[in-house]
């Protein structure tokens, strides 16, 4: 199935320079696509995503599947993504 990745601001840069991606995927839960991302794009991605102390999903880090944030959804990162969902994935942003 086809997904589409998207990252923003520094996370861009951690995903080649892409800020789009079309990824084929089989079945897969958000943790998986964070798994194959990881694996794709190396430890500067990792580093970018995970905490380091704990390797869960850092808490600053946003992750929305069609516009839902994951821990609004039922299953959280064990959510199963569907043919054609669209992840975005937000870095830490700071504003005054």
């Amino acid at each position: 199935m086809k997904i589409k990745v998207k990252g923003y601001f520094t996370l861009k840069k951690v995903m080649g320079g892409k800020s789009v991606l079309e990824m084929e995927i089989e079945k897969a839960t958000i943790k998986d696509l964070l798994k194959d991302l990881s694996e794709n794009f190396g430890q500067d991605f990792m580093d970018a995503i995970f905490d380091p102390k704990t390797q869960e999903v850092s808490s600053h880090i946003r992750i929305l599947v069609n516009g839902r944030h994951y821990h609004y959804l039922p299953n959280r990162l064990d959510t199963e993504l569907k043919e054609g969902d669209e992840v975005a994935l937000f870095p830490p942003i700071a504003g005054g």
